[in-house]
């Protein structure tokens, strides 16, 4: 009988008035740290505000000027400020982003910037960091400011297991070298994906072309995809002077080395260039063949029209196809041999020949 009465008190209105009551406490506590939350966060977002304007303007102000009389005075407040870690990062990603977008004298302010205000210990202390991304942030921030001296460290991270530490350690090798910063290829163990092998390419492009140390060597690497590599630069700088080890990738197990062998031929061939790939063509794959056949369409002559005659009846179309065009474009009397062929046997050569007239042709 008591159990049941003390069911029948929970269920009363007494019990329900203070369930409700202790709701609604707990509501309103939510709400009010709900808006504490956002207010703390609209405090730290705004607080900053003035620092920020205020280093910039002292910044570009300072290297600005002409001269710098006397060694570097930093105000006060910034001193006090910078000790608070997101207004000492600020000013540091502040200094980064001005360093990469101006160079000489004024490059050389902002880097002293950079150690007179301490920034280097930081990155130093994030290259020492055992989280990747922390890392990375090291690399980039010592690698933008050109601080040689920790080039030995990053050295030893162009092979690191960690993708993005090793392409920021390759990267950055580049940004204090140049070409001589290529050096890490040659203890390269990890694949140099397409990715980076193109951002590695465009960087190189702005600067003058020179003699490229150590590319014979790392046409000759264990490592596929540094062959490859090297093989794009011998192609885009032309380096002639590697012409017989491009030649000896033809023969690499690798089907993609060789493919981009036959096309680095076409940018630094010699006399016996189109010999040499015609004689590698049979034992070729149809994708390295079509690739082969590119190639000669520029480096190609008459002691090569009887091999593409032959070619003119291969199953695949699109070596028919390319066959043609080596022979309209490099042979005498081309045309009038695909014309001859397209009246002898019009499926398919009349469409081979339709088709070169429309894009040869204009």
């Amino acid at each position: 009988m008591y159990w049941l009465l003390s069911i029948f008190d929970l269920l009363g209105p007494g019990m329900f008035y203070a369930v409700a009551a202790l709701f609604g406490t707990l509501i309103v506590v939510l709400l009010i740290l709900i808006y504490w939350n956002l207010y703390q966060r609209k405090q730290a977002y705004f607080r900053p505000a003035s620092f920020r304007m205020g280093f910039e303007l002292w910044v570009s102000k300072l290297v600005l000027e002409d001269e710098t009389p006397g060694p570097l005075r930093i105000p006060a407040k910034f001193r006090k400020h910078l000790k608070q870690r997101d207004k000492r990062q600020f000013a540091l990603n502040c200094l980064i982003e001005l360093r990469k977008s101006v160079a000489g004298t004024v490059g050389d302010k902002v880097a002293a910037l950079y150690l007179e205000l301490g920034f280097k210990e930081d990155s130093v202390r994030k290259l020492n960091s055992p989280v990747w991304h922390e890392k990375v942030k090291g690399i980039n921030e010592l690698s933008v400011m050109k601080q040689e001296d920790m080039n030995t460290r990053i050295f030893k991270l162009t092979n690191n297991r960690n993708k993005y530490i090793r392409r920021e350690a390759q990267t950055a090798m580049f940004n204090f070298y140049g070409f001589g910063g290529l050096r890490f290829l040659n203890v390269l163990t990890h694949s140099l994906s397409d990715w980076q092998q193109l951002n590695l390419i465009e960087q190189l492009r702005p600067l003058n072309p020179e003699p490229i140390p150590g590319l014979d060597g790392w046409l000759q690497s264990d490592n596929d995809t540094v062959v490859i590599f090297a093989l794009k630069l011998a192609e885009i700088y032309q380096c002639f002077e590697v012409h017989d080890e491009v030649v000896t990738c033809l023969a690499h197990e690798e089907e993609a080395v060789r493919g981009q062998a036959a096309k680095t031929l076409k940018e630094i061939a010699e006399d016996a260039t189109a010999a040499i790939l015609c004689g590698r063509y049979t034992s070729e794959t149809i994708r390295n063949k079509i690739v082969i056949l590119n190639s000669l369409v520029t480096i190609a002559g008459d002691a090569q029209l009887s091999f593409l005659v032959n070619e003119l009846e291969a199953a695949n179309d699109f070596l028919k196809l390319g066959a043609a065009r080596v022979i309209a474009s490099c042979c005498t009397g081309g045309w009038r041999l695909l014309e001859e062929k397209a009246l002898q046997q019009p499926l398919p050569y009349r469409n081979v020949y339709n088709h070169l007239r429309f894009e040869l042709i204009r």
